[in-house]
């Protein structure tokens, strides 16, 4: 009886292994842009020294 239990939650570990891996690479590489966001960010702010660094600035 408990051998059947854990067939069903191998079964459902296998069946939701792509789509989880998938979500999984998605998260990662959302956090891998918005970590090199934050840098690009930092190094703006850093090289401008109160300016407005930007195409913003520029444009008026």
């Amino acid at each position: 009886m408990e051998l059947t239990g854990i067939g069903v939650v191998v079964f459902l570990a296998l069946l939701f292994a792509g789509p989880l891996s998938s979500v999984l690479r998605s998260i990662a590489f959302r956090n891998r842009a918005a970590g090199r966001a934050e840098v690009i960010r930092a190094q703006r702010e850093r090289a401008g020294k109160g300016r407005r660094a930007g195409k913003r600035g520029r444009r008026g």
